[in-house]
C-alpha cells in the first residue's frame, strides 16, 4: 500500500506543482490590459500552433499576491479548458504555472538551495520517504531568473523551476518572453547536431518529435509519419527523434529510450526501422520482457546483440536521453507526442490536414 501511495504521488507531482493557485486581488486599472491581452493571444496562437477554429480568451488581469505580477487565465473555447497565467508588470514575461514567494533569502547559494527544497517539501506535502534534490542553478534566457530542476527520488520525477536572482520567487511552469518570435526562440533552443532522425539535414522543413516508445499515441504518430508524412514530402522534410520517456507512468519507457539511442550510436540508419518495430509490437512489451524484446528487434536489423545488450545494461546513452528530456522541459513539453514543425508546437495527434497545412505554408514561404 505504501508503494502504491508513493507511485501515485510521483505520477501526480507535475499536476500538484501546477494546480495550486495564488489568491488574486482587485482588477488592475492602470495596466494597459487590451494591448497586453492581444499580445498574449497572438503569442500563444503562434507558439502552440492554435487552429483558427479554436477560440482563446484572456480574462481581466487581477493583482496577485506576488509583487510585480498580474494574474489572468487563458480560456480555450469558452472555458472548456483553462490555464492559469501571470504577466509581469512591464508586460514582457508570461508565466504558465505558479509563482511562490520564498520565505527567506539566505546569503549563500547552498543555503538558498536548502530553503527551496524544504519549501517544496512543505508546500506540496512530499512524503518523508521520498528524497528531494535541486540541480545547480544555471543562467536562463530570462536575465532575472536562474533555471534549475527539482529532482524526486534520484530522478524518478523531475520538474523544471526558475528562481529569481534576488532569491524571493520560485516559479514552477514555463516562462515565455512576450514580444519575441516564438518560432525563432524554439529553433534556437533545439539541438539538431548529432541527433537521430531521417531525411536531409538541409531540408526546408524540420520536424522535431519528442516521444515515448511506450506511449500508444506516439505509436499512432509514428504510423502517420511512416505511412503518410514521409511518402508525401520525401526529402523536403527532416524528422528528428527526441527522447521524452514519461518515467512516472511508464515502466519500460526509459529502457526503450536508452536502447533507441544505443541503436543510433551503433548505426544511425537503423533508428527509423528500430522505432517502427518497437511501435508495431508495443503492446507485447512490459517491464519484465522489454530488454529481451528490444534486443530481438535490434538483432532483426542486423545489429550485434551482445554490443547492444552491453550498451543498454550499462546505460551508456542515458546522458543523451537526459539531455533530450531537459531540452523538452525547457521548450514546455509535458506530454507525448509533441512536435515542433520549424519551431511551431503541435501537441498530441492533430488532424493530418492541420500538419500538412503547416508544412505546406513553410514550403511555400521558402
Amino acid at each position: 500500500m505504501a508503494k502504491q501511495r508513493r507511485r501515485r504521488w510521483l505520477a501526480a507531482l507535475p499536476l500538484l506543482l501546477l494546480a495550486a493557485t495564488i489568491e488574486a486581488g482587485q482588477t488592475v486599472k492602470s495596466f494597459n490590459q487590451e494591448s497586453v491581452r492581444q499580445e498574449i493571444l497572438q503569442y500563444v496562437k503562434d507558439r502552440f500552433s492554435i487552429p483558427a477554429n479554436v477560440t482563446l480568451t484572456v480574462t481581466p488581469f487581477l493583482s496577485s499576491a506576488i509583487p510585480g505580477f498580474y494574474q489572468t487565465t487563458v480560456l480555450v473555447n469558452g472555458g472548456k479548458s483553462k490555464q492559469l497565467a501571470f504577466v509581469s508588470a512591464d508586460g514582457k514575461l508570461l508565466i504558465f504555472g505558479n509563482i511562490y514567494h520564498l520565505p527567506s533569502d539566505p546569503p549563500s547559494v547552498a543555503e538558498r538551495r536548502t530553503v527551496i527544497v524544504n519549501f517544496v517539501r512543505q508546500q506540496f506535502k512530499v512524503p518523508a520517504n521520498l528524497t528531494l534534490g535541486l540541480m545547480p542553478f544555471r543562467d536562463s534566457q530570462f536575465p532575472q531568473y536562474y533555471r534549475t530542476t527539482v529532482v524526486v527520488n534520484g530522478g524518478q520525477q523531475q520538474q523544471v523551476a526558475y528562481v529569481s536572482k534576488d532569491g524571493q520567487y520560485l516559479v514552477f511552469g514555463n516562462i515565455f518572453q512576450l514580444g519575441s518570435n516564438p518560432q525563432l526562440t524554439v529553433e534556437r533552443e533545439i539541438n539538431l547536431h548529432d541527433q537521430a532522425g531521417v531525411g536531409p539535414a538541409n531540408a526546408p522543413v524540420t520536424i522535431v518529435e519528442f516521444s515515448d516508445l511506450e506511449c500508444p499515441m506516439c505509436a499512432r504518430m509514428h504510423q502517420f509519419m511512416v505511412s503518410q508524412l514521409i511518402p508525401k514530402y520525401g526529402n523536403k522534410i527532416h524528422i528528428v527523434f527526441k527522447e521524452f520517456p514519461l518515467v512516472q507512468i511508464h515502466q519500460w519507457a526509459l529502457t526503450g529510450a536508452i536502447a533507441d539511442q544505443c541503436v543510433y550510436e551503433m548505426n544511425p540508419a537503423d533508428v527509423l526501422r528500430f522505432r517502427t518495430l518497437v511501435f508495431q509490437d508495443q503492446s507485447l512489451l512490459n517491464a519484465t520482457n522489454a530488454r529481451a524484446l528490444l534486443l530481438d528487434f535490434g538483432q532483426r536489423l542486423g545489429l550485434d546483440r551482445l554490443r547492444l545488450a552491453a550498451c543498454i545494461d550499462s546505460k551508456a546513452t542515458l546522458p543523451r536521453v537526459e539531455a533530450s528530456m531537459r531540452e523538452g522541459q525547457r521548450l514546455g513539453v509535458n506530454s507525448t507526442p509533441t512536435l515542433f514543425i520549424n519551431g511551431q508546437m503541435m501537441v498530441g495527434l492533430p488532424p493530418a490536414d492541420q500538419v500538412f497545412a503547416v508544412i505546406n505554408h513553410d514550403l511555400a514561404a521558402r
